[in-house]
């Protein structure tokens, strides 16, 4: 074979897209044909679409309440931080803290009223 003749084919070959490719292109097919399956079951089957959305209710609340404890929890650490504290890393603490967050917490200000 010419080396012209390797070097085109060598280069054809590295064009094609890899295996990988087509095998993610696949999933994302059955992914789709899966969703279609279970779209129409829900919407055949009586009652199956409100059992979804009670479950998607709960879901959501669970995460709120879950993210809810998050902020609890995080807030109670800084204040015993902040009251273990010595008075003067206390006062630079929280001035670091308003001055990082300021243009934040002005925005969420903003957008709540």
């Amino acid at each position: 074979m010419s080396e012209d003749t390797e070097r085109y084919l060598g280069n054809f070959l590295k064009g094609l897209p890899s295996e990988e490719l087509f095998f993610e292109a696949l999933r994302d097919l059955m992914k789709d044909l899966i969703k279609e399956y279970l779209k129409r079951k829900i919407n055949e089957t009586p009652g199956l679409k409100n059992q979804l959305v009670g479950v998607l209710e709960k879901y959501l609340e669970g995460k709120t309440r879950e993210y809810d404890s998050m902020v609890r929890m995080a807030k109670f650490i800084a204040e015993i931080g902040l009251a273990s504290a010595p008075k003067d890393i206390k006062d630079e603490a929280i001035s670091e803290f308003f001055s990082t967050f300021r243009s934040e917490l002005e925005e969420v200000i903003r957008r709540t009223l």
